[in-house]
């Protein structure tokens, strides 16, 4: 019997906190042999890019695997599947979505208020009310945006929020994601908030699931087979980064990123990969604030 033939996109995000899954998937899919038993031949592309362009490449179905941001799962939740048992979480502080300012977010609060009175004399501060956001992920801005108002009870629609490229040098406040989070001289501000930290505070210890990773359901629910040979895939590449693979993953990272080792290892030990009852309870509730203030 002939096999037919599909090009088969799988999405790769170039930050460390991937790099679980893309040293030993790259590794993987130098085998040949791999997809050898499915009738469906496949040529599997990997695609890299930032978290932001990879939602869009998997929204438009340019990709058809791919570790996409909690915010973009939950925009198209109905037309997408979950890879079970993988995420890309944190309970307690992530160390790489940090908001850093020259005011605390109680400050922001009250200059927030003085405006709300006419207060003249903070004219010199107002532009603080203006937020600057990476542009790379959704799903960041918009975990900052339910802590201001959940948990600091800013007013966020008379927020400013601007979206900026690079390390925002220069910029009084910014949201840093991914590697320019981890390398910011932190002593360059007197705030540094980690909203991973800032959300298991306020969920009372449930982990904040930044990233998961998803397959397109109309092309799948027809494919059964390929479907299950592509979630076990995903879920071998993070058993291998996460254990044989783990010290490589770490001698890569440190010559490409120039980061020290020991600081690569407090990084890994912050994040969690799983996808638990706790995990998916955690994205419910992230998904009910974003409803909540009409951010999805």
């Amino acid at each position: 019997m002939s096999t037919t033939k599909r090009t088969f996109n799988i999405g790769e995000i170039s930050y460390i906190n991937c790099e679980i899954f893309n040293y030993p998937l790259e590794k993987l899919l130098l085998n040949k042999d791999l997809f050898s038993s499915l009738e469906t031949k496949l040529e599997v592309n990997l695609v890299k890019d930032t978290p932001s362009k990879l939602n869009n490449l998997f929204m438009t179905g340019e990709i058809d695997l791919a570790p996409i941001s909690a915010y973009a799962y939950l925009s198209m939740k109905d037309n997408c599947d979950l890879i079970k048992r993988v995420s890309i979480s944190s309970f307690g502080a992530v160390k790489s979505v940090l908001f850093f300012s020259e005011l605390s977010f109680q400050d922001l609060k009250k200059l927030q208020e003085s405006e709300a009175k006419g207060n003249r004399e903070i004219d010199a501060q107002e532009s603080l009310l203006e937020i600057f956001v990476s542009e790379e992920s959704a799903s960041s801005v918009a975990l900052l945006k339910i802590l201001l108002a959940e948990k600091y009870h800013l007013k966020i629609n008379e927020i400013k929020f601007t979206q900026f490229t690079g390390t925002g040098l220069g910029l009084r406040n910014k949201l840093l994601i991914g590697d320019k989070a981890l390398k910011e001289d932190k002593n360059n501000y007197k705030y540094v908030y980690d909203l991973g930290l800032e959300w298991f505070e306020m969920t009372n210890g449930l982990p904040m699931v930044f990233g998961v990773w998803a397959l397109k359901t109309a092309y799948f629910s027809k494919h059964q087979e390929i479907k299950t040979c592509v979630q076990d895939l995903i879920i071998l590449a993070k058993t291998m980064g996460l254990n044989e693979d783990f010290n490589k993953i770490l001698e890569k990272v440190e010559k490409e990123k120039e980061i020290e080792k020991k600081i690569l290892l407090e990084y890994y030990k912050s994040l969690n990969y799983d996808l638990t009852e706790d995990h998916l309870k955690a994205l419910s509730l992230y998904e009910n604030y974003l409803k909540k203030w009409e951010l999805i």
